[in-house]
């Protein structure tokens, strides 16, 4: 049986480190330990915003290779950090993951 993106050793290292920023305007909170379920749309969006700037700046030290756009990388790293910390990609964050 093949194994999800979302399953490898490699997303799931990045999912661990991000899990355990601490989030200034929760008061400390940790990213991992915040449920997006019940949050207000505002935090979501900060919540978001967080999630793909760090995704981003780890695909592009990862990735120093790619030129120019690599929009669809960084999306799909987006959606499949998302469903390792929250067990899922809310609605309006689905960019190009696989459902599950």
């Amino acid at each position: 049986m093949a194994k999800f993106y979302s399953e490898t050793a490699y997303i799931k290292g990045r999912t661990r480190k991000i899990r355990e920023e601490r989030l200034d305007f929760m008061d400390g909170e940790r990213l991992g330990d915040l449920s997006i379920g019940i949050e207000s749309n505002a935090t979501l969006r900060k919540v978001r915003r967080i999630i793909e700037k760090r995704v981003s700046q780890d695909y592009y030290k990862a990735h120093s290779h790619v030129k120019g756009s690599a929009r669809y990388g960084i999306r799909r790293h987006t959606s499949n950090t998302l469903r390792n910390l929250y067990g899922y990609v809310p609605e309006s964050f689905t960019y190009c993951c696989r459902a599950a």
